[in-house]
């Protein structure tokens, strides 16, 4: 293709992502209001459309050029992703995290969190979604959001770790720093007495994460990822 239409088509793909990223900085400055899957959409939607304008460039790019365009372009993603998790799992006031939580503390709200908003016994809060959905008093998209969103919202750093750091070649390593990741949110929420601290967030969350490492070992998955990052899986991980 010409290389002046894949400048355009470069620099559309970047106006896309950077708009994107406008309307979610416009939601976070209460000019506008998006629901979660609205603002979720609109993350994913930033990223592709970045991701993509630079993969229009690494097309037309060589060697190390390449390889360093497309790894900053990951990097950024990742600082994205990271900024876009600590949103939802400690300050998102619709999902009921707030960190300045932590301004009111008095003794009698850090007893009424520790009564209400923690939970150690491994599938308890599961279970609760379980028997709310079959007694009618929760609906189950409500139930889903909650499970699936548990699941997914660490499935991202396997990919990161793997495709980013060499050292994250194993499994058990990437095991041990996606519970440490998962841990480190519980216990902040519990600091700023935000969110809850469950046992069973920690289970879904590294379960999730765990599954996508997984699924990216398929060597299929593997293939296919390392031509979208232009051999930079391969390089890292040892796969393709």
């Amino acid at each position: 293709m010409n290389r002046k239409y894949l400048k355009i088509a470069e620099a559309a793909l970047y106006a896309a992502s950077f708009a994107c990223l406008t309307a979610m900085a416009a939601h976070i400055f209460g000019i506008v209001y998006f629901a979660h899957g609205e603002k979720i959409a609109a993350g994913f939607s930033a990223v592709i459309f970045g991701y993509s304008a630079s993969a229009v460039r690494a097309s037309v790019t060589a060697g190390n050029k390449r390889r360093k365009l497309i790894k900053d372009t990951l990097i950024c993603i990742f600082v994205f992703y990271i900024m876009v998790l600590v949103d939802f799992t400690l300050i998102d006031d619709s999902l009921g995290r707030n960190i300045f939580n932590i301004y009111n503390w008095s003794r009698e709200a850090f007893d009424n969190y520790l009564k209400n908003n923690i939970n150690l016994i491994p599938f308890a809060t599961v279970r609760l979604f379980i028997n709310a959905i079959k007694n009618d008093a929760l609906p189950v998209s409500a139930a889903l959001e909650n499970l699936l969103g548990n699941l997914a919202a660490f499935m991202p750093l396997p990919f990161f770790l793997v495709l980013l750091f060499k050292y994250f070649s194993k499994w058990h390593r990437v095991f041990i720093a996606v519970l440490l990741s998962v841990i480190l949110v519980e216990t902040l929420q519990f600091v700023f007495l935000t969110g809850s601290s469950d046992i069973d967030d920690v289970i879904l969350n590294t379960g999730g994460a765990m599954l996508m490492y997984g699924i990216l070992k398929i060597k299929a998955v593997g293939k296919a990822v390392n031509r979208l990052t232009f051999g930079l899986w391969e390089e890292n991980n040892g796969q393709a």
